[in-house]
């Protein structure tokens, strides 16, 4: 049997709008023990956008900025990938590595359904919930 995205990811999904600060996003992160937010489209012609902890890393600490004078929009990713959750894990994990990220949105293109990290993926791995044959 081959285990998919939605055998895997995460349904109880934290969002925040774009316009949310940065400082309350990431105490909302912290609080609910979460290393991302989804940030959902605003009408049916935008994207899906997401923000990490990585992306703070990047944009905030190593380009030394002020915290407390950005919003989720100025370093959100927008368009972010997302994935169907009838897709195999294991083309959902080579997407993952070859973007060099370690989450992404699963969505049926306008409802999001949940996210899907490299980590719940190993997880799942080590707890014997799919094996380890090809693709």
């Amino acid at each position: 049997m081959t285990t998919k995205v939605k055998d895997v990811m995460i349904r109880d999904v934290i969002t925040v709008e774009a316009s949310t600060s940065l400082i309350d996003a990431l105490q909302l992160m912290l609080d609910s023990s979460v290393k991302s937010v989804v940030i959902p489209p605003r009408n049916e012609t935008d994207a899906f956008a997401i923000l990490t902890f990585t992306d703070i890393a990047r944009k905030v600490l190593a380009e030394d900025e002020r915290l407390e004078m950005l919003n989720v929009f100025d370093i959100m990713q927008k368009p972010c990938l997302y994935v169907h959750e009838d897709m195999d894990i294991r083309h959902a994990a080579k997407i993952l590595t070859s973007m060099n990220i370690s989450r992404m949105v699963v969505s049926d293109g306008k409802k999001l359904q949940g996210i899907i990290s490299l980590t719940d993926m190993v997880k799942c791995l080590h707890e014997g919930k799919f094996d380890c044959g090809t693709v």
